[in-house]
């Protein structure tokens, strides 16, 4: 009887473990350009809508992908995302501020943790900057390429070799450059 509960219970947590969400980690620059609107919001309130989706209510502070569509600087919108974790569901905290990023539904706001959704204190000042000076909004042309395994191609755009790609990440943007039409990490710190 023992070893029938230890086998259930072992075919419980495999499947548990098989179903959680999973998700290549990208550039946030790549996040930017591929949402549909990228917000910095403060989290008001959390309604579970159904038992599989909920909304958070969010007051937008700024939009940094266009500030002339919805949703506008000040306005108050739901985000809309799984209840689930498992299901890439995105836990935000009630009175913390979010820069959050993800695609529209129809006209619903919808984020998942596919997505680039962070606290603002947790941002870098480089990514700080970026948003507000539109680094990333001004070059999304410029293609950044994640080199899993360090096995980097030589082509266009700005290569992101895996053991250093938190650098790029954290410090760097893939900006067209000022004497060609070439694309180059901007600093080339990393």
């Amino acid at each position: 009887m023992k070893s029938a509960v230890l086998i259930v219970c072992v075919l419980i947590s495999v499947s548990i473990i098989s179903e959680a969400c999973k998700c290549f980690v990208r550039h946030p620059q790549n996040d930017f350009c591929q949402a549909d609107y990228v917000i910095k919001a403060e989290v008001l309130g959390e309604k579970n809508v159904t038992s599989f989706e909920k909304r958070y209510k969010v007051k937008v502070l700024e939009n940094y992908k266009s500030g002339y569509t919805s949703p506008f600087k000040y306005s108050q919108v739901w985000i809309y995302t799984t209840t689930s974790s498992a299901a890439c569901g995105v836990q935000l905290d009630i009175g913390k501020t979010y820069v959050i990023t993800g695609p529209k539904r129809g006209t619903q706001l919808t984020a998942n943790t596919c997505s680039w959704n962070v606290e603002v204190s947790a941002l870098t000042s480089f990514q700080r900057n970026a948003l507000r000076k539109g680094y990333y909004r001004k070059n999304c042309e410029c293609k950044i390429r994640e080199c899993p395994h360090n096995r980097c191609e030589q082509g266009d755009g700005c290569l992101a070799p895996y053991d250093n790609s938190f650098c790029f990440h954290q410090n760097a943007a893939c900006k067209q450059s000022a004497y060609s039409t070439s694309c180059e990490w901007t600093p080339n710190t990393c």
